[in-house]
Formats: C-alpha cells, sequence, structure tokens
C-alpha cells in the first residue's frame, strides 16, 4: 500500500479543529496510508501506527489508545487504552519474527546486509495477514483497554466492554465481555434492532435528530420515521478530506470553511 509522508504542525491542527477536524493523534504518525479518508466532524486522540490505512466516519471520538489499519462507522467511541489491529505474526513459519516477511524493518537489511538488498527484497514470502483492516460499523462502543484482532468486524450498535479481548467478529447490538470475548447480552429485542438497522439513523446529523427523544430508542424512532416519511430530514454529507491533501496542509485548510466563531 502507498503511503503518504506526513508534518504537520500545532499551528495546522490548530486550523483543522476550527474546522471540526481533531486529528491529533496524527501528530506523530510520519506517514499513513495513501486512500486514508476522515469525514467531519471527527476526533482522533488515538494513536496512529506508521503508514496505516484510516478511513473514519464523521462524529466519531476515537480518544486513545493505538489504531492500525481500521475502518470505522459514523458515530464510533474508543476509549483511552484500546488495541485495534496490532500485527499479526505467522506461527507456523520457521520464525514468528517480521523479519521473515519484513526485512527491511527498522533498516537493519542495510546494516546486516547491504549488499545483498535486492536479493533479500526478492526471496522474502508475502505474509498478507500481518494486518488486515479492522471494520466497525457506526455507533460502536469500545470500552477503555479492550483489545481487537486485526481483521475483525464488529456490527453496527455493538458494544465491546472494558479489558475485553475480541477475537472475532461481533455481530449487531451486541455487548461483548471478557477474555476470551463472549456476547454477554444484546442491547435490544431483536425486533427493536432490526428498526434501527433498517432506519440507518447515522445517515443524518445527531444536531438535525434533538427534539426525537433520544433517551428512549423506540420513541426516537417513531420520531425519526415520521420526520423522514414527511420528507423532513435529509442525509447528512460532511466534509471529507483524504491523505494527500493532509500532505499539504495549507492548501487543505484554505479550502475549508472555518468554523462559525459566535
Amino acid at each position: 500500500m502507498a503511503r503518504i509522508s506526513l508534518a504537520l504542525t500545532g499551528a495546522d491542527l490548530d486550523a483543522l479543529r476550527s474546522r471540526g477536524f481533531r486529528l491529533g493523534g496524527l501528530m506523530a504518525a510520519a506517514q499513513i496510508d495513501a486512500a486514508s479518508r476522515f469525514e467531519g466532524p471527527v476526533s482522533l486522540g488515538a494513536t496512529v501506527a506508521p503508514g496505516a490505512f484510516l478511513d473514519i466516519g464523521a462524529f466519531c471520538n476515537l480518544s486513545g489508545g493505538t489504531l492500525n489499519n481500521l475502518r470505522a462507522g459514523r458515530y464510533c467511541s474508543v476509549a483511552a487504552g484500546v488495541v485495534i489491529g496490532a500485527h499479526e505474526h505467522p506461527t507456523d513459519w520457521l520464525t514468528t519474527s517480521r523479519l521473515a516477511y519484513y526485512p527491511q524493518v527498522h533498516g537493519w537489511d542495510r546494516l546486516m546486509a547491504p549488499d545483498r538488498l535486492a536479493e533479500i527484497a526478492a526471496a522474502k514470502p508475502a505474509f498478507p495477514d500481518a494486518c488486515p483492516v479492522t471494520k466497525l460499523g457506526a455507533d460502536v462502543w469500545i470500552g477503555q483497554g479492550a483489545y481487537l484482532r486485526a481483521g475483525i468486524t464488529v456490527g453496527t450498535g455493538a458494544v465491546i466492554g472494558a479489558r475485553a479481548t475480541v477475537t472475532r467478529d461481533v455481530p449487531p447490538y451486541a455487548v461483548v465481555t471478557g477474555t476470551p470475548g463472549r456476547v454477554a447480552r444484546l442491547r435490544f429485542p431483536d425486533a427493536v434492532a432490526e428498526r434501527l438497522m433498517a432506519s440507518r439513523w447515522w445517515d443524518y446529523s445527531i444536531y438535525d435528530l434533538f427534539g426525537a427523544p433520544m433517551d428512549d430508542a423506540e420513541a426516537a424512532l417513531d420520531a425519526i420515521e415520521a420526520r423522514v416519511s414527511a420528507g423532513d430530514l435529509r442525509p447528512y454529507a460532511g466534509p471529507v478530506i483524504t491523505a494527500p491533501e493532509l500532505a499539504d496542509p495549507a492548501s487543505l485548510i484554505a479550502r475549508l470553511a472555518p468554523a462559525p466563531t459566535s
């Protein structure tokens, strides 16, 4: 995967923040995958692995932890200490070391075998499962210190409990706890979960949904469905920024409209 180099300054991050993009987690990321994108408003405070692919939907609040290749739907919440998508290692090869499939790590190939760089690069075996993309549906909440294995899919509306270790796909609206992670319960009866999925309420700005009773899911659905039927709600299309644009922050900031000051 192609990578884009970043050199965001504090001033760049401040300007992006005023436009709805809180991307402090990219400050220490020298590179991200060239296909990465962010839909605003969004908050990324987590540490980003070098070269990671990120596709993050609007209204996500990724407060902390460490993220690798990740696609997250809208309205996801990630607490501190969470690990998503740590690199896998081969367990049935000669060695579990990354060096077997990534001999260039830390530049050690140049240190140890400078006259054999091309030969070593050509001879290394592929390990496509090193870090597959982890997928979060919309409105996923991941509690403090949870671990999500690379490549799993967490369904819309699911909750991952604090300190849980999740190595398998999670169905929509499930609550997963423990090590190994298991479904402890479902957030709603099947009929309500099906209505939530059918409504696709996350296609809208939550600021257009206020007035619906947020603390009563079924009553909120009644209100949202009525407004959709009446044509009173339009899907939200947030501003999107891409990795290549982040490599030219001055032009990106000029393109984005600043948030109102009053």
